[in-house]
């Protein structure tokens, strides 16, 4: 059995993440999510995953945000486990990984979105001490006239 092991993502290895990351975006191309990705990695986006020497498991994307309700806000944006790898605790180990990481740099609060619909995502979450503050609300207006 290969070492699993919890990494903070290079820019070289995007491409490990991108076929853990399409299953949580399907409404985005590959090429979409590479080139997003190293675009936000250039802006503090930071990815932590999951994984062997050759591909991702599981994967968690974050960034620093600074709020007046909040603080310093460690965000999770994503936080998906490939479809082969579920139920092995790779999620969780993330989560935990996340809320020690905002806890040892002196961050604020912690915070993430989640879709109604991701109950298993839900019970995640409530699992490691989060709660439901508030509902999020949001419109795409690229295509308003």
């Amino acid at each position: 059995m290969k070492e699993v092991k919890i990494k903070i993502a290079t820019q070289q290895e995007v491409d490990k993440l991108i076929p853990v990351m399409i299953e949580l975006r399907p409404h985005r191309t590959v090429d979409e999510i590479r080139a997003m990705l190293v675009d936000q990695m250039n802006n503090g986006f930071q990815v932590v995953y999951v994984g062997d020497d050759e591909q991702a498991f599981a994967v968690a994307g974050f960034r620093t945000l600074e709020m007046l309700f909040s603080g310093k806000t460690l965000y999770v944006d994503d936080l998906v486990t490939h479809s082969m790898h579920r139920k092995n605790g790779y999620a969780g180990m993330l989560m935990k990984w996340l809320i020690e990481f905002a806890k040892n740099n002196n961050y604020d609060h912690f915070s993430l979105d989640s879709g109604h619909q991701r109950k298993d995502a839900h019970r995640l979450y409530l699992n490691h001490g989060l709660d439901i503050t508030a509902h999020h609300f949001g419109r795409d207006v690229k295509d308003l006239k």
